[in-house]
């Protein structure tokens, strides 16, 4: 189980450094566990210090999740999808996230005009079953997609996904 120790020593450690830092998969479950223990004693103590320890214990939290979520969005913004050292939830994010930049950036591509994206040959389909997130021919990330969905995508991923009968065009 964490202790209030390690906590401090993680919080430094990111921020110190640019890189995460590995963290076990259960670590915010371990912590609640840890601020519920906390809370128990605060309360059926009423001591000063332990209700100073327990605020002090979720100050820490705060700080090294801000630094984290800091560190998951410059790895979306990256392309970084590997997540190692990161928890279950950090990993959900930093995918949520990817697929947000790569819809971000698709989007913004189009609107000025990209060679190697021209909406003019891109083709517009109706997706006819989910499809799940995938890196393309041209190394672009696709998807998800969501059966009953419209997109446009360029002629490639238009014809896999015709040829697959997951996607019918427009």
């Amino acid at each position: 189980m964490v202790n209030y120790s390690d906590l401090r020593d993680i919080q430094k450690r990111e921020m110190e450094s640019s890189a995460i830092v590995s963290l076990p998969d259960d670590f915010y479950e371990a912590v609640s566990q840890l601020l519920s223990a906390k809370k128990r004693d605060a309360l059926a103590s009423q001591s000063m210090l332990a209700i100073k320890e327990y605020e002090n214990i979720k100050k820490i939290l705060l700080s090294i999740q801000a630094k984290r979520e800091e560190k998951i969005v410059l790895m979306a913004v990256r392309g970084e999808n590997a997540g190692a050292g990161l928890t279950t939830q950090e990993r959900e994010m930093l995918k949520e996230l990817g697929v947000i930049v790569a819809r971000s950036r698709d989007s913004i591509t189009r609107v000025w005009g990209n060679d190697e994206a021209k909406p003019d040959s891109s083709r517009r389909l109706r997706l006819l079953q989910d499809v799940t997130q995938y890196k393309g021919l041209d190394n672009a990330v696709y998807g998800p997609f969501r059966k009953g969905e419209e997109c446009l995508l360029p002629p490639p991923e238009a014809e896999w996904l015709l040829k697959s009968r997951m996607a019918e065009l427009l």
